[in-house]
């Protein structure tokens, strides 16, 4: 009987799974929510998903990854928003938004103050309390009304101490959230002529790029409510505001109860009546 020497057993290494919720070594809560975040959007659970981004974005307010994300995932759930009819229903934010600008319409700046930071909370980043925020504590901080729209240089849409960076990613921002994704994808290019390699601007920069060339978002030629947002926008930066006004109404009449077009005029009526 022949004997062979046997090989030494190695000892095996033990299988460890690590759960995705278990906390890493050296994590931040901000960077532990938003890497839970991210792999609740991978298994298309986004609502979970918005709601660690909403926990990084108490963490670190403003953060513009955590606002991006948030909005990502917000957007995949815009279908639960719609009620049997087939529209949309009025819920907190545009309730608080409301309440807002008709304070600032009775100046009554206080009160649009907190109603539009309430609406902000409940959509972190959201363009339009954010511009209606800046208006209203220029209006403050002024301690009058001011003589004319003139009076408060870029009063329509820029706020005091925005960079230029600011301004254009704002824009920015609002022209995708209107789906004018052509003009959203130049304002983010003014913004990375600002930032090179920023990476905000270069996500939502190929987020509105992917928009154009998805052909359920696109369409070759510009819309009539498109068209008229546009030259509404353009009359406002420019302190046109009757031209404005004519333009986001026509837009509102192609599109009866548009969000985006009564917001809009609301902000022009107070720009007027600011102005007289």
């Amino acid at each position: 009987m022949l004997l062979f020497p046997l090989e030494p057993v190695r000892a095996q290494q033990p299988n460890i799974i690590i759960s995705q919720d278990a906390t890493v070594p050296g994590e931040s809560a901000y960077g532990r929510y938003m890497r839970l975040g991210y792999a609740a959007a991978q298994r298309n659970d986004h609502r979970v998903a918005a709601g660690y981004f909403r926990n990084a974005l108490a963490e670190v307010p403003g953060d513009e990854e955590a606002t991006i994300a948030y909005w990502n995932s917000v957007d995949a759930l815009t279908g639960e928003a719609v009620d049997g009819t087939g529209t949309e229903t009025e819920n907190d934010y545009e309730s608080y938004m409301e309440i807002g600008y008709d304070a600032t319409e009775q100046e009554d700046y206080q009160t649009a103050l907190i109603n539009f930071r309430r609406a902000l909370l409940e959509r972190p980043g959201d363009y339009y309390a954010s511009q209606a925020i800046c208006n209203i504590r220029t209006y403050i901080n002024l301690g009058q009304d001011p003589d004319s729209p003139t009076d408060v240089e870029g009063l329509p849409n820029a706020c005091p101490g925005d960079s230029a960076y600011d301004y254009y990613m704002r824009l920015g921002y609002a022209a995708h959230q209107r789906e004018a994704y052509q003009d959203a994808t130049e304002y983010f290019e003014f913004a990375l002529t600002e930032r090179p390699n920023d990476r905000a601007a270069i996500i939502a920069y190929w987020n509105a790029k992917d928009a154009l060339s998805d052909p359920e978002t696109s369409t070759a030629d510009e819309s009539s409510y498109d068209r008229y947002m546009r030259i509404g926008y353009d009359a406002t930066e420019q302190g046109d505001y009757q031209t404005a006004l004519i333009n986001f109404r026509r837009a509102l009449a192609e599109r009866p109860g548009d969000s985006y077009a009564t917001q809009a005029i609301r902000n022009v009526k107070t720009y007027i009546n600011q102005g007289q």
